[in-house]
């Protein structure tokens, strides 16, 4: 293995090991929690009908770039969760409701509703990072689709790479 993939495939695990880590507190938490007399998968999927719609994510209150972020971060913790129980399925359905999100981003973006808070002047440089940033979720989307497990962690670790490069550029 060559240093730079040994250096990327150790940074996304600690990154995975964090976001467990955060995963993991709350599942505690909910093995704790008393019985309702369902199934583990009922009761999952009682728990999915309660989720925001995309359009609802899309429409949040604040900003649509941090509407679209904490949605990615939940999508990505749930990803961590989903390669920690080898099954990465649902994350083909999560992605999928991101896209109304990206939407309302480059809508506020292209009629300066919003206005990038830091290198403003760089907005299609942003717009190229993001855009490129959406394309290798399909990567993800595929890995989920196939519960592809290796595949799913290789998505992510790239993924989270290209995090850090566009908040270094455009988060203040």
């Amino acid at each position: 293995m060559s240093y730079n993939r040994a250096m990327h495939v150790t940074s996304s695990l600690l990154v995975a090991l964090a976001l467990t880590t955060t995963l993991g507190c709350k599942q505690r938490e909910e093995a704790h929690a008393p019985a309702t007399g369902q199934g583990s998968a009922a009761a999952h999927g009682a728990m999915e009908d309660h989720r925001p719609s995309p359009a609802q994510d899309a429409a949040a209150p604040g900003n649509p770039v941090q509407n679209e972020m904490r949605l990615l971060t939940s999508i990505l913790q749930a990803t961590v969760g989903g390669i920690g129980a080898r099954d990465v399925r649902p994350i083909e359905h999560e992605l999928h409701r991101l896209h109304a999100a990206k939407e309302a981003t480059e809508a506020a973006l292209h009629d300066g509703s919003y206005r990038l808070p830091k290198n403003p002047d760089q907005l299609a440089a942003f717009a190229a990072l993001d855009e490129a940033f959406h394309k290798d979720l399909e990567a993800l989307v595929e890995a989920s689709h196939a519960n592809d497990v290796p595949r799913a962690v290789d998505a992510l670790g790239a993924l989270l790479h290209q995090c850090e490069g566009c908040h270094a550029t455009f988060r203040p």
